[in-house]
């Protein structure tokens, strides 16, 4: 008899999760926005009714950043909202409207990342975009420029203030109508410098062009400095005018520009002697290395991230780095001789993405990835080229999803002393599947007898499973502690999170708000709604009552179903529908609500307002 109750409980437990797991929607988006824009990350949710009383809702707004650094943006509990962020905001009239969309202002490079907004009102909503912030480059370039015939002119081109670090800088000659490209000839030579990193997060590039006075056949000739941006629709060309100047008379002597002349190069010659052993002693004192690949210690799905190759011993122009991913073909089987299959490898060039960092000595070539779970094990590799010899590493990354439900409920919700308690503790939405699940009771004492079931994954790959305990309640029990203590490798250190459940046979009372009405200014003889919040209380039976002036009112009144919340407790809402008349004015409405739990019940007050007699009140 007892394991045919105890069976009949563990039904009743799945079922009531798989309930409030359909509860759950999820959307995950992209959106770009450039600097110093304004962007609204959207966040629409359902409701019981298309009214939302602000104290009902339970709002959350956190952000990752593409370090992996979480952070909260902004939250709303019981009616009260709180700005972590500078410059976000969520519309209170939105929020009326079933919306708590997040609007940011003045954006910056630091405010990209991965938002997600969740909200219970009671049911759960969450919703996900990956905001990519943009900065649009400023070319500075002079619009005229000269050249000494028969020397050599260098022309500075600079890109500024542009977001993500990505660019690429080439010089074009216009004579006439031909257009070459400058940097292949000896009499052009053009010079990259490395990309500067500015304190707003945004970077600048000087790219650098040597013409001599030959290019010029006549007499005049457009420079283009061509920019390749991920915020430009195509390449951005900016010009300049170079004109060749007639050689100057002559001001001193032959002996006095050969003395000069002769100074300069005995300078010259001791600078550059000079700055060559110092730049050989720079570079050359540490031996050639590749160090092996850097990875965060844990990588989110869903998260950016970045995989780092540092190289030491060699300057910058003598490398060239390359990233490739390799990945099992499910459709590619080979059989070997042996008769067993082994899967073939795609490999992806992922160069394009990659960067190179440099401080003139160390050398950091970074690769941008977003992963997901599908993604897992995946194998990349840096490939190094210097002075004819390569150099390899490779790297597995190991996708996680941390847990996005943990939770214990009981059967009954209210344990009675010498009966059967049912604690089931669930933890759904987690990657990879390996994971521990521990009970404890009060101080540390490990309870030994568990049943767990799953893992098993769903069709998103991720996983979820169920652990529970049974007791036979004791007079002692009451207001015991139970922890269930989950392990898994999402988690940030110590490696585990604790999920508490304390033995109440009391009940919890509920709170109950206080009584709205839609509209705000109602007319005669127009629908007006009273509606009142009732949250977090168990068990789920409550009774409740309105009144007009003291008598009952029966007509129009509309109770939702408790709503299972995820803090184990139950939320409803009470509506009211009426058809004022004029009369209604100054009329008192009271809602009382009873519940096992309360030492007396709770009744709220509303006085109805003056009517609106024509479109404005």
């Amino acid at each position: 008899m007892d394991q045919q109750r105890i069976t009949n409980m563990t039904i009743k437990l799945m079922v009531l999760a798989l309930y409030c797991k359909g509860s759950l929607a999820e959307i995950t988006r992209e959106l770009s926005v450039l600097v110093g824009n304004e962007v609204t990350l959207s966040c629409m949710f359902d409701t019981p009714h298309k009214l939302v009383e602000w104290s009902a809702l339970s709002i959350e707004w956190n952000m990752v950043d593409k370090h992996a650094k979480k952070s909260m943006v902004y939250t709303l509990e019981d009616g009260r909202a709180h700005v972590y962020k500078e410059g976000s905001v969520v519309n209170e009239t939105c929020l009326r409207q079933s919306d708590a969309s997040l609007q940011l202002h003045n954006v910056t490079v630091g405010d990209e990342g991965l938002y997600t907004c969740r909200v219970i009102n009671p049911l759960i909503y969450t919703e996900s975009t990956a905001l990519k912030v943009l900065a649009l480059p400023s070319v500075l370039l002079p619009e005229k420029a000269t050249v000494r015939e028969g020397q050599e002119k260098t022309i500075q081109c600079d890109v500024t203030g542009f977001y993500p670090e990505k660019v690429a800088v080439t010089w074009l000659i216009q004579n006439g109508t031909q257009t070459i490209h400058a940097g292949l000839g000896q009499l052009s030579r053009v010079c990259n410098e490395l990309a500067v990193h500015n304190p707003d997060g945004t970077y600048s590039i000087r790219s650098g062009i040597t013409l001599h006075s030959s290019v010029l056949r006549g007499g005049e000739i457009h420079v283009i400095c061509q920019v390749e941006h991920q915020t430009y629709n195509g390449l951005y060309n900016r010009s300049v005018t170079l004109a060749v100047q007639a050689p100057s008379e002559p001001l001193h002597s032959t002996a006095t520009v050969i003395a000069v002349t002769s100074a300069i190069t005995l300078l010259l010659v001791t600078c550059v002697t000079g700055g060559s052993l110092y730049l050989y002693r720079y570079f050359y004192k540490v031996p050639f290395n590749v160090s092996e690949i850097s990875q965060p210690n844990i990588i989110y799905a869903q998260v950016p991230t970045e995989l780092k190759c540092t190289i030491q011993g060699a300057t910058r122009w003598e490398l060239k780095v390359k990233w490739f991913k390799q990945r099992t073909s499910p459709d590619s089987v080979i059989q070997s001789e042996s008769g067993s299959s082994d899967s073939l490898l795609e490999t992806e060039d992922l160069s394009e993405r990659a960067s190179l960092q440099s401080d003139g000595k160390n050398h950091t070539s970074l690769l941008p990835v977003f992963l997901t779970v599908t993604e897992d094990q995946t194998k990349y590799q840096c490939v190094v080229w210097c002075k004819d010899r390569s150099f390899r590493r490779e790297t597995t990354v190991k996708v996680k999803v941390e847990p996005s439900f943990l939770k214990i409920s009981s059967i009954p919700q209210i344990p009675k002393v010498e009966r059967l308690l049912v604690l089931c503790c669930r933890v759904e939405n987690f990657y990879p599947q390996d994971i521990d699940l521990e009970w404890y009771r009060n101080d540390g004492e490990k309870v030994h007898l568990v049943t767990h079931f799953g893992p098993f994954s769903d069709q998103s790959r991720l996983y979820n499973v169920w652990s529970k305990i049974e007791l036979i309640m004791a007079i002692e029990d009451e207001r015991a502690m139970y922890t269930c203590r989950v392990y898994h490798s999402s988690f940030q250190a110590p490696g585990y999170k604790d999920v508490f459940y304390h033995i109440n046979t009391q009940g919890t009372p509920p709170d109950v708000m206080f009584i709205n009405h839609e509209p705000q200014c109602p007319k005669v003889n127009e629908e007006c709604t009273l509606h009142l919040h009732i949250k977090d209380f168990c068990p789920e039976e409550v009774l409740v009552t309105w009144t007009k002036d003291g008598d009952k009112v029966v007509s129009g009144v509309f109770n939702t179903p408790p709503s299972l919340n995820v803090n184990g407790l139950y939320s409803m809402f009470s509506f009211l529908k009426l058809n004022p008349t004029k009369n209604y004015q100054g009329c008192t409405f009271k809602c009382q609500v009873v519940h096992s739990a309360q030492k007396e019940p709770e009744e709220r007050l509303f006085i109805f307002p003056k009517l609106c007699l024509t479109d404005s009140c």
